[in-house]
């Protein structure tokens, strides 16, 4: 009798876990939608460090300060924004839950509507109610655009300097470089070229004359 009475209470525990691991879950994912800085962070630990991969895009290690700083800049293009989750998986032992989310938003100024996706591996305390760490799985493609386009200056991707450089004076000043070289590849090319052709008629011209 002792044991089927500690089995459903053991089971309403784990039930009573799992719905704070996914409170906080949820509550996250609506401190993203908010806009608000300090409503995102209201999930977070004091320790809270956030990551984006893949490591190609170059974002370094933010902790609980410069995500905030982040995620203003951030926040501060769009009109709405909402984080729609397609799934979530918890993972009850590992205080994790893994999360595939839409990410849906209206650009400011008229700049229209912006769609992505991401996968987020979110790290919890042991009692479920705080996010430790997030390690976020983003479209490079999306990411790459954002950094271009839309992104303020401190978005943190190391192709977004590149890339505007690429429409700017220093873009201008590469291409016009590139340019020279080009053409001094092909007047070297070019005469090579000539220079064989006139090898090519004086041996012609010698053999006819020992031949005749």
């Amino acid at each position: 009798m002792r044991h089927s009475s500690s089995a459903p209470s053991s089971a309403a525990a784990m039930d009573e876990a799992r719905s704070r691991r996914l409170g906080t879950v949820h509550a996250l994912l609506d401190g993203y939608g908010s806009l608000s800085v300090p409503q995102l962070l209201g999930t977070t630990s004091l320790d809270f460090h956030h990551q984006v991969l893949p490591e190609s895009l170059g974002m370094a290690p933010r902790n609980r300060e410069s995500f905030a700083q982040h995620a203003a800049g951030i926040f501060s293009i769009f009109d709405e924004f909402r984080m729609i989750p397609k799934s979530i998986a918890d993972d009850g032992p590992g205080n994790m839950a893994v999360v595939h989310a839409r990410m849906q938003g209206i650009l400011k100024g008229g700049a229209g509507e912006w769609v992505n996706e991401c996968v987020m591996m979110i790290h919890l305390s042991p009692d479920g109610s705080q996010v430790v760490r997030i390690t976020e799985f983003v479209d490079s493609a999306k990411a790459l655009e954002m950094a271009r386009k839309h992104a303020p200056d401190n978005f943190g991707c190391n192709s977004s300097e590149s890339s505007r450089g690429g429409s700017g004076e220093k873009g201008e000043k590469q291409g016009r470089e590139d340019n020279k070289t080009n053409s001094k590849s092909m007047t070297l090319l070019l005469g090579l070229v000539l220079a064989q052709f006139i090898v090519l008629i004086l041996l012609l011209y010698l053999g006819q004359g020992v031949i005749f």
